[in-house]
């Protein structure tokens, strides 16, 4: 690639330990011909010291461990752009400081929901042929002898509930949509072209997709309005033999109401991605629970897989650079919608 004459300067920040698994030598090389980069992570401390140094910065490559978006951060980058986030929600990062300057944000959410999609619609495959269910059985030492059970399978009549049509919910019922289940979704602010476009239908109440469906894929964000939505009582309208996988965040769960209906119910199956880790994940009581299958937070962009996030953020590079619109910027309203 031919490096651009007089390019805009740009700089790495984010964790060191994740930077070559976000951004390859490839993607980086290619940042370097596009910008003036030296490669190198440069930390907050280090701008706020020697701000002299930075003064004509126009370009900010992120990721996880970005630097907080403060009032006095921004004004030690006094030519900064736009900032390209490789990874998902931008919550913890961003400020009111930041929305009063005209700097563009986007982030690779859109990246990675691919992995979670994937991850979410295996295991809802799983889910319908009861595979956590005859597991236990036969660790039990007892022959499933399957002819005696029900099993939904993924045809018509089987019904799999999605809650929450965001990036990653969206994608899920994209690739629902190559099988043939009966796909119902809940999201009250999404309009009624999106489930049509998707092809799903609209369910208007929780109580009613968990009453409805086989297979309950949570995908909601964490707004202190979400906190503790999905309760012991929505948990319990699960029919005979369901599964309720959350891929999502812990706190939109109530897990001791969870804990419980896993108690009284045993033909229920809990698929956590995602659990209160506040004491630790081992001690979770959910993870005594034979009907319970926990996993420390897989779904989303793993090894290789962070590598599209990267590459997001080069290509949100090349459409600034060309003075193209992005492909997701992120608004004040949208930080809500990231989970």
């Amino acid at each position: 690639m031919r490096k651009i004459i007089n390019p805009r300067r740009s700089l790495f920040m984010l964790r060191e330990d994740i930077f070559t698994d976000v951004y390859t030598p490839e993607t980086i090389q290619e940042i370097q011909c596009i910008t003036n980069n030296d490669g190198c992570i440069h930390k907050e401390e280090a701008i706020l010291d020697s701000p002299e140094n930075y003064k004509d910065v126009e370009i900010v490559f992120s990721g996880w461990g970005a630097p907080r978006l403060t009032d006095e951060f921004l004004n030690s980058l006094p030519s900064l752009k736009a900032i390209f986030y490789a990874a998902g929600t931008v919550k913890p990062f961003i400020t009111n400081a930041f929305w009063e300057r005209d700097i563009i944000l986007t982030s690779a959410f859109q990246a990675n929901a691919i992995p979670v999609a994937e991850f979410t619609v295996a295991t809802i495959t799983l889910a319908l042929k009861r595979a956590w269910y005859f597991n236990r059985l036969l660790i039990n030492g007892i022959d499933p002898k399957i002819k005696d059970h029900v099993i939904p399978g993924s045809y018509k009549g089987t019904r799999v509930g999605i809650i929450s049509l965001g990036a990653i919910g969206y994608l899920v019922c994209e690739k629902l949509n190559q099988m043939d289940v009966d796909v119902l979704a809940y999201d009250p602010y999404v309009s009624e072209d999106v489930f049509n476009q998707l092809g799903v239908k609209r369910v208007d109440s929780l109580e009613s997709i968990f009453e409805q469906s086989n297979v309950v894929s949570l995908h909601a964000p964490w707004l202190k309005e979400t906190e503790n939505m999905i309760t012991g009582e929505l948990l319990q309208r699960l029919p005979q033999d369901a599964t309720f996988i959350n891929t999502a965040r812990p706190a939109i769960v109530n897990e001791p109401n969870l804990l419980e209906v896993l108690k009284q119910r045993p033909d229920i199956q809990a698929i956590l991605d995602v659990v209160d880790e506040s004491d630790s994940i081992v001690h979770n009581p959910l993870n005594q629970m034979a009907n319970a299958f926990i996993t420390p937070h897989i779904a989303g962009s793993m090894g290789r897989e962070c590598h599209r996030m990267g590459a997001m953020a080069l290509q949100e590079c090349y459409r600034f650079l060309a003075g193209k619109p992005q492909l997701a910027p992120i608004s004040r309203m949208a930080t809500s919608l990231i989970a």
